[in-house]
């Protein structure tokens, strides 16, 4: 299908791309009530860009039919802005792990060992347990009318555990998860679990924290609500339409000077790892952030045009829209405090666990005010117990300015590598 797309575009248009996507996921699910569901759904998506007659147009597409697709992505054009499009042309490919033979071929019988491992360590009388393991194969395709044609295979694999305990007559919920693309291994499922027991023990006592602005504990599940606004900020696209606070700042400390942050597609078997972005731009590590000081934005091909900058090979592209510069794996560097070190950095606040996801929020800016669904007391360096939902609020950027404390250890959650981070002056209420 996709050489007979590209040929008809080219007589009917002066350039276009496309990325094809496919997948075919299994999931499998155990209740806390110990039922367990397993099924499998397949899906594949089309995003063809076209210039004709020096505008854009896109359509997408979940079929086969390459008339119908290009048909709309022209007529598209017809009211679209004017191009400042540069295509790429063909480049060879880095190496980087996206697909795992092992994983690809897993059955249902070795699936369910990874969720039955799992609840036989943490055993049934600890909480109320809930599994959820997802198993993804599928491909990538990208071609331009330059000449790129490239694709590679993708498996992932995803475990969610979630243990649940009635605390002072409250139900707490635990969460643990694992992606990559291989099957996980013993070492990793085993940290887990030891995460989990940990929690859980923290939940036998109450404590209680006042209102005001404390030292807080961002652990890796709850720095999303920090590193989604930088990722936003870091985006081509917020600098053109003049809404992040750091766009303008390259050269200057934009963060404390003891963070780093690399976006890194080349790390071998990740969620975002891929050797080349949807618009057919090689893929390659780009240090964003040094020692606190600002050193890249991530760019698309229009965004990058618009700027008078390069692309960084951050396109991604759904079936449907125009691709958006986004960051593949986001990754903070580690520091050198151990568990004992933040702790004590703590003092008198808290840890935090999970906040409320928002889902795709505009934090651009990083103002947030959200609940805490999941917090621990610490008073005088130690964990004494799990604190009543309460809301956090401050500014992303401005908290990332006041970290005090940087973990030796770095967690993956999702395509977001990150150690614990102390900061100072997160409001409670």
């Amino acid at each position: 299908m996709i050489a007979d797309l590209l040929e008809r575009t080219a007589r009917r248009a002066s350039h276009a791309d496309l990325a094809l996507k496919t997948d075919e996921t299994t999931t499998l699910q155990y209740t806390e009530r110990g039922s367990a569901c397993a099924t499998t759904a397949a899906a594949q998506g089309l995003n063809l860009r076209v210039v004709c007659e020096g505008r854009v147009g896109f359509a997408g597409s979940t079929g086969d039919d390459a008339e119908d697709i290009l048909g709309r992505a022209i007529e598209s054009a017809g009211l679209g802005e004017f191009s400042v499009l540069q295509l790429p042309p063909p480049a060879a490919l880095p190496a980087v792990i996206t697909h795992v033979p092992r994983a690809a071929a897993a059955g249902l019988p070795e699936l369910t060992a990874c969720c039955d491992l799992v609840r036989d360590r943490l055993g049934a009388g600890a909480a109320q347990l809930g599994l959820l393991l997802e198993r993804s194969i599928g491909s990538v395709r990208v071609a331009n009318t330059e000449g790129v044609d490239a694709s590679y295979d993708v498996s992932m694999v995803s475990l969610l555990v979630t243990a649940a305990r009635v605390s002072d007559g409250r139900r707490v919920v635990i969460e643990a998860r694992l992606s990559g693309s291989d099957l996980p291994v013993l070492q990793d499922l085993e940290h887990l679990v030891a995460m989990v027991r940990q929690r859980l023990a923290w939940t036998e006592r109450s404590a209680a924290l006042n209102a005001g602005r404390v030292r807080a504990l961002f652990l890796p599940s709850a720095l999303p609500t920090l590193l989604l606004a930088l990722e936003q900020a870091l985006a081509g696209s917020a600098a053109i339409h003049g809404t992040s606070p750091l766009a303008s700042r390259r050269g200057t400390r934009v963060l404390s000077d003891l963070l780093s942050v690399t976006d890194d597609p080349l790390v071998d078997g990740r969620p975002g790892s891929r050797p080349i972005d949807d618009e057919g731009v090689v893929s390659r590590p780009v240090p964003l952030v040094r020692g606190g000081v600002l050193e890249n934005l991530i760019f698309d091909l229009e965004t990058a045009a618009r700027l008078g900058a390069s692309p960084t090979g951050h396109g991604r592209r759904a079936t449907f829209g125009k691709p958006q510069p986004a960051c593949t794996n986001l990754m903070v560097e580690p520091g050198e405090a151990t568990w004992e070190d933040l702790l004590s950095a703590v003092g008198d606040g808290l840890v935090l666990e999970r906040v409320w996801n928002q889902g795709p929020a505009n934090m651009v800016g990083g103002t947030f005010a959200l609940p805490a669904v999941l917090a621990w007391r610490v008073s005088g360096g130690e964990v004494v117990g799990l604190l009543p939902e309460l809301t956090v609020a401050g500014n992303a950027h401005d908290l990332l300015n006041r970290v005090v404390a940087v973990g030796r250890e770095a967690l993956w959650v999702g395509s977001r590598s990150a150690p614990p981070l102390v900061v100072d002056g997160l409001s409670v209420f």
